[in-house]
């Protein structure tokens, strides 16, 4: 194989398996603005009840959050512009811990509208106690690309042994097939809480 399309591969298999394995990193939504910890976060504002959030923070970070949460909730009623800067400030601290919990960096609060949606159904599915859909949906994602692939190398198979081109055809959709469902099978075999 050659060094230019051993660089491609690579590119393309690092790119997939960086998709899969850091696709919560990358598509983390608990520092979205309709993510689970600022919704959860505008509740416990409204209600005055600080408790709901203390679950998203580690023991040792509680009287820092309960303490801000205080003083939010103490200046928020001066006027629109001091609620909004003081519920910000909230709504990022409340992240930046929770994501230092993770051994995650704080990136910033992301706008609403961009959570991925396998991760909203993952959500949902938590919500109404029903996986199966979730589950049918992501097995099916995967099985149409490991058919896609394998259908691709099959076929090129079939002239690999025509001439050098066609070898090397074959050769990179061999590889594209093969790195994928090993992609696959270490992501599914993967543990932990990535975000």
């Amino acid at each position: 194989m050659t060094i230019k399309l051993r660089k491609a591969t690579f590119a393309t298999s690092a790119t997939f398996v960086l998709g899969l394995l850091l696709t919560s990193q990358a598509q983390a939504h608990c520092d979205a603005m309709d993510g689970p910890v600022i919704t959860e976060a505008r509740a416990a504002l409204e209600a005055g009840d600080v408790t709901p959030l203390l679950k998203w923070v580690p023991a040792q970070n509680e009287a820092e959050i309960r303490r801000l949460f205080a003083d939010v909730r103490d200046i928020r009623s001066q006027s629109e512009k001091v609620q909004k800067i003081a519920d910000t400030h909230l709504f990022a601290t409340l992240v930046k811990v929770h994501r230092a919990s993770e051994g995650a960096p704080y990136t910033g609060i992301k706008p609403a509208g961009n959570i991925d949606p396998a991760i909203k159904a993952a959500d949902a599915a938590l919500n109404n106690g029903e996986i199966n859909q979730l589950i049918a949906k992501i097995t099916h994602k995967i099985e149409t690309g490991i058919r896609e692939r394998y259908d691709q190398a099959h076929l090129s198979l079939s002239t690999a042994s025509k001439g050098v081109d066609e070898g090397r055809h074959y050769v990179t959709d061999y590889v594209d097939y093969i790195h994928y469902v090993e992609a696959v099978h270490h992501a599914a075999g993967a543990s932990g809480h990535g975000h």
